[in-house]
């Protein structure tokens, strides 16, 4: 986990770090290692796709000094703890800020079984006076990626037992609850104008967007002089009673949970540890999530029914929740946990298959592709599966090819490698012969041979009706799932030309590199490029050594710019993209590539 220590390392580096928890559930907090909220989708209190606590200030008050705690970056002022801040570790969620002879930290945690963020003040006063210590919460209401102006933020608010409450929305009858156990609460409110937010775009442009925060008020506590306080800060979107909350337990719970999850692993694979732990933000046991902060359309609960119908977003969601089970569950023999994820989908998949459209075909035949592959994945971990599959494998397979026109959907390689991975997995768990699924195999096969690959060039087609064949990243399938649908010369040929234009030590390319387009770079292609390797070379000692050469550098950047976890996207020309925050798939990808070598 990311760590930082005032005059070792560089405070712009913190910066430029994603910090993030969760509760597993729909809530999180996202911001930067300094506890900044530059992006447009940071923010301290995230429920349901909108921030509502966006950010805290602290202010000292020493005799005749006032200290200003926070990072918000307005048209007419900056306010900034840069100097302050001695000690970051996300690891154990804390921070330290020092102001001479008085300093304070403060510590994150989600209660496990609720919406509750605790913060946990620890304040020591050294100086011969005594201290006021305020808290003054910056409130937004927005949807992510949406700025709301001063008109949304005439919030209404009343005071309760040790806090206070602000309704964000009287329509959807949305507030946000902020007690303290030990603090007063003060009101005092105010509008902060003009709140600036910058952020890189997938353009590699940056840009600046601003909105403005509503101030309540503040929370005071008295620090006297030569004394040690210990306070906590508790936000939540329902009123709770602050005497049945207790934070050692939460704080308690949250360390057992993390030191449980790194117990399974070796001591020398750190990165992989702090993978784990984070992975786990993406618990799947009420809703399905492969992202964080929780956009609306991420967040699907398994009560929901498609009644509206269903979007390209939702498929897409779905596939990338299906390909992450095994670097999320199988890995760490989660077995009984990826069965039930993957019997849940499968309703979803038949809840969907009544109310599809044209526009969601594609995508939600390569949803099913990937559902058979992943559950190829669980039985090869636990044979007596396979009975609760076998029968749905084969609907999807004569849905596909027998009740329509063979040929509808083979017109791109990553469909065609998915199909005849499909097929063969099928006849490997059949006891008898399937004739007609096996001709329809190998006519998979003669296609992507004859149609898609181009002997001159080395390469495959992505699409049937390209003109000229140019290397892509989904002509890796063919070479990385259960069962590869080339083999011999071609696979080796295939594989350079893989290496030489689409390979980087951070991933695989968007684009390849003889066209001389601009690309994105890719982490979550590499264990299939890592598998392909392997499969050409042999598991041995040597291989996996030299594999492991080949992923080095993306390993080193674990952490580097996300708590505990891998970006989703990197930029050719090395610059920094602010495009999301955590992702499920590339996680689960990266633990997937560590089992590979180790």
């Amino acid at each position: 986990m990311f760590k930082y220590k005032r005059g070792i390392n560089n405070i712009e580096q913190a910066k430029q770090v994603e910090y993030v928890l969760s509760n597993n559930k729909n809530s999180c907090l996202s911001m930067s290692a300094t506890l900044d909220t530059r992006k447009p989708y940071n923010g301290m209190y995230i429920k349901d796709g909108k921030i509502i606590v966006e950010n805290l200030m602290e202010e000292i008050e020493l005799k005749n000094k006032l200290y200003r705690v926070g990072q918000v970056m307005t048209s007419v002022q900056t306010i900034s703890c840069d100097e302050y801040i001695t000690n970051i570790d996300l690891e154990k969620n804390t921070f330290n800020y020092d102001f001479g002879d008085i300093k304070f930290s403060k510590s994150f945690c989600f209660s496990k079984d609720s919406d509750l963020l605790c913060i946990r003040y620890d304040i020591f006063n050294n100086t011969t006076n005594n201290a006021k210590f305020r808290i003054l919460p910056l409130i937004t209401y927005r949807e992510l990626f949406k700025m709301k102006d001063s008109q949304s933020l005439r919030f209404n608010q009343r005071k309760v037992n040790n806090g206070v409450l602000v309704n964000l929305s009287i329509v959807n009858e949305e507030n946000v609850v902020i007690k303290s156990d030990k603090s007063k609460y003060t009101k005092e409110s105010r509008i902060i104008t003009n709140v600036k937010h910058e952020y890189i775009t997938k353009q590699l442009e940056k840009e600046i967007t601003t909105e403005d925060l509503f101030v309540p008020g503040n929370f005071e506590i008295d620090v006297k002089k030569e004394s040690n306080q210990i306070f906590n800060l508790y936000i939540c979107q329902k009123d709770f009673n602050i005497e049945n909350v207790d934070v050692n337990k939460i704080f308690t719970e949250y360390e057992n949970s993390k030191n449980s999850i790194k117990s399974g692993i070796r001591d020398e694979y750190v990165e992989l540890k702090d993978l784990a732990v984070q992975i786990s933000n993406f618990n799947m046991n009420d809703k399905l999530i492969d992202t964080l902060p929780y956009e609306k359309h991420y967040e699907l609960n398994f009560d929901y029914e498609f009644k509206n119908g269903v979007t390209k977003e939702d498929i897409i969601t779905l596939t990338n929740i299906v390909k992450s089970i095994e670097g999320q569950y199988l890995t760490f023999d989660k077995v009984k946990d990826a069965n039930n994820v993957l019997i849940k989908i499968r309703r979803y998949i038949r809840q969907i298959e009544d109310i599809k459209n044209e526009s969601i075909n594609k995508d939600f035949v390569l949803l099913k592709l990937w559902y058979i592959e992943s559950a190829n994945r669980l039985i090869q971990k636990e044979s007596k599966f396979a009975s609760l599959y076998l029968e749905f494998i084969h609907e999807i397979l004569y849905d596909l090819f027998i009740k329509e026109e063979k040929d509808r959907y083979l017109t791109d390689i990553q469909t065609c490698a998915l199909s005849y991975n499909a097929i063969k997995i099928y006849e490997n768990l059949l006891e008898d012969n399937d004739d007609v699924i096996y001709e329809i195999g190998e006519y998979i096969n003669s296609v992507i041979l004859t149609k898609f690959w181009d002997e001159e060039k080395r390469t495959m087609k992505e699409n049937i009706t390209d003109v000229v064949a140019k290397p892509n990243i989904h002509m890796i399938y063919t070479l990385s799932l259960s069962y590869p649908c080339i083999v011999g010369d071609i696979q080796i040929k295939l594989l350079d030309t893989i290496f030489k234009e689409l390979y980087t030590p951070y991933g695989l390319r968007s684009t390849p590199r003889s066209s001389n387009e601009p690309c994105y770079i890719y982490p979550k292609y590499m264990a299939h490029f890592i598998k392909a390797n392997l499969r050409q070379n042999g598991v041995t000692r040597a291989s996996q050594k030299i594999a492991f050469n080949l992923v080095k550098e993306l390993f080193q950047d674990i952490n580097k710019y996300i708590n505990g976890a891998i970006k989703y996207i990197y930029s050719e020309k090395g610059v920094l993209v602010d495009s999301r925050g955590y992702d499920l798939y590339t996680n689960a990808e990266i633990i997937r590539l560590y089992d590979m070598l180790s």
